[in-house]
C-alpha cells in the first residue's frame, strides 16, 4: 500500500518569514466514503522528509510507505516541503532554525485542521456516560489525560526526525496561533485549516489568497486552550545523531524563530531537550542496523537510555539488515510491521 493521491494540496505561509510552503493532506477511505467525520476519533499525523539538498521532498519513499501505514490506520495524514524542497518556496538554512518553523507551522495547522473537523454530535450535545469521559475510548499514553480526543503524531524520517525532535512543546505551538492579527502568517493559516475543515472529501487545490480571502474565524479564542489539550506522540525513521546532526545545526541549539507580526524583528523562542519530549510522550523510533549516517551502535545506546529512564513512553524497533533508505530486501515491510503493532497498541 503507497500513498494515494492527497485529498487536499495548498500552500501555508512559514511563522519565520512568510515563505509559501507545499503542503498535502490525505484522509482516510472512512471519512472520504461518508463525507463525514461522526463516529471517527480524531487522530492525525505528519511524516516531513530528508534533507531538500539530497534530493528529500515529500515524494520520498519511505515518506510515502510512512504515511500510507498511518493513512491505513485511520490517520489524517498531513505532508510538507521543507523551505528549498520541490515545490515550496526559499533555501535550505545552514542552521536549521527557519525549517524548525516551517514544520511548527504545519504542525499548528494540522492542530486546527482537526478541532475545525466538525462532528455531527458536539460535545455539549452528548449525554453524559456515567461521569466517564469519550476520549477513554483512545488514550495514547499513560502520562496524557486527553480531554478532547484529538491526538497527532509528529513524524519524520532522517533529516525530518532531526527537525520533530526539536519542536517546542504543544502550548508554545499553539501560543503563536492565539490572537493573530490579519495578514500575519498564523492568521492566514488559521483560515486555510478553517476552510479545508469545511470542504471535507472535495478533493482540490488551494492556494493560499484563496484560502484566506473573504473567511471570518469560527474559532474563539478560548477554543485555542482546547486545542493545546491534544494528546502528542513520535515517530522518528532513521534518526540522525551527533556529528552528523550538529552539522546539519551548526553547533548550534534549535530554536523556533518567528516573525509574530508583519513589521516585527521577530521571536525567539527555546525549546526543549528531544530527550525530554521523546521521554514524556509515546515515542517509536525505527532504525536499521546498516544505516550509514548513525552507526546501529550509537543508535541502540540512545535508545535504551531513553528506554529505560523514569517513566519513559519510549519504544524502538531496530531492523536487521536495513539501511538509511531502506531499500534492501525485506526491510520495508519490517518497518511496516513495527509500525502496526505500535499504532495498535494506542486504539
Amino acid at each position: 500500500m503507497h500513498l494515494r493521491s492527497p485529498t487536499f494540496a495548498f500552500e501555508i505561509p512559514s511563522v519565520h518569514d512568510g515563505v509559501r510552503l507545499g503542503c498535502r493532506l490525505y484522509l482516510p477511505k472512512k471519512i472520504l466514503q461518508s463525507g463525514s467525520v461522526s463516529g471517527w476519533t480524531k487522530r492525525g499525523a505528519i511524516v516531513s522528509h530528508p534533507y531538500a539538498p539530497l534530493g528529500g521532498c515529500y515524494d520520498d519513499p519511505v515518506v510515502n510507505f510512512v504515511g500510507a501505514e498511518l493513512l491505513r490506520a485511520g490517520y489524517v495524514v498531513g505532508t510538507f516541503n521543507f523551505r528549498g524542497a520541490d515545490g515550496s518556496e526559499g533555501r535550505t538554512s545552514w542552521t536549521a532554525k527557519p525549517e524548525l518553523a516551517d514544520y511548527a507551522s504545519f504542525y499548528g495547522f494540522m492542530l486546527l485542521y482537526l478541532h475545525a473537523l466538525k462532528t455531527e454530535t458536539t460535545r455539549e450535545q452528548e449525554p453524559e456516560k456515567d461521569g466517564l469521559e469519550s476520549s477513554q475510548e483512545f488514550n495514547p499514553g499513560r502520562s496524557e489525560n486527553p480531554s478532547t480526543g484529538v491526538h497527532i503524531i509528529l513524524g519524520g524520517y532522517s533529516y525530518g526526525s532531526l527537525i520533530a525532535s526539536h519542536l517546542p512543546a504543544i502550548d508554545t505551538v499553539v501560543d503563536l496561533f492565539k490572537g493573530a492579527s490579519i495578514d500575519t502568517a498564523p492568521f492566514k493559516i488559521r483560515r486555510i485549516a478553517e476552510k479545508l475543515a469545511s470542504c471535507m472529501g472535495e478533493r482540490q487545490h488551494l492556494q493560499t489568497e484563496a484560502a484566506t480571502a473573504n473567511l471570518s474565524s469560527s474559532m474563539k479564542e478560548d477554543q485555542m486552550e482546547i486545542v493545546s489539550k491534544s494528546t502528542v506522540s513520535y515517530l522518528l525513521m532513521s534518526p540522525l545523531l551527533p556529528p552528523l546532526s550538529q552539522l546539519l545545526t551548526i553547533f548550534t541549539k534549535l530554536s523556533l524563530d518567528v516573525q509574530v507580526e508583519v513589521s516585527a524583528q521577530g521571536k525567539h523562542i527555546p525549546c526543549p531537550k528531544p530527550a525530554t519530549q521523546l521521554r514524556k510522550h509515546r515515542t517509536l523510533v525505527i532504525y536499521g542496523t546498516e544505516d550509514g549516517f548513525t552507526s546501529a551502535k550509537k543508535l541502540r545506546k540512545w535508545s535504551d537510555e531513553l528506554l529505560h529512564a523514569p517513566q519513559s513512553q519510549f519504544q524502538y524497533q531496530q531492523v536487521e539488515g536495513a539501511g538509511h533508505f531502506w531499500r534492501e530486501n525485506g526491510v520495508e515491510e519490517q518497518a511496516r510491521h513495527a509500525l502496526r503493532e505500535w499504532l495498535n497498541g494506542m486504539t
